[in-house]
């Protein structure tokens, strides 16, 4: 299984997360470089990977366009985590682990 960890705190905008995740995935150079392409690719991927997602939350130093954005970003992780088998994602902020099971702890 291939492990990634993501950390969202080394971005600025939204040009840098798109570059950030087609650089830590290894995307082909085909990617779209936005949330749709990054939902495709994690969809299609037949090779058992674990992301560990950190510093998608809320800081002083992020712009409110930047911060809105990386939620969207969290969302499509979460959405192709559901749809793909192959891929788990652990978010660093405890409750978005469990978006869709209503809190249920395992």
């Amino acid at each position: 299984m291939r492990k990634l960890l993501l950390d969202f705190c080394v971005t600025k905008n939204r040009e840098q997360v798109q570059d950030y995740l087609a650089l830590v995935f290894e995307f082909p150079d085909y990617y779209g470089k936005n949330l749709d392409a990054l939902y495709d690719m994690l969809t299609e991927n037949q090779e058992d990977i674990c992301v560990g997602v950190f510093g998608l939350g809320e800081r002083s130093d992020r712009s409110e366009d930047l911060t809105r954005y990386l939620k969207r970003v969290r969302q499509v992780f979460w959405d192709a985590q559901e749809e793909n088998p192959h891929l788990c994602v652990i978010f660093e902020n405890f409750e978005d682990n469990f978006e869709g099971n209503e809190g249920e702890l395992l």
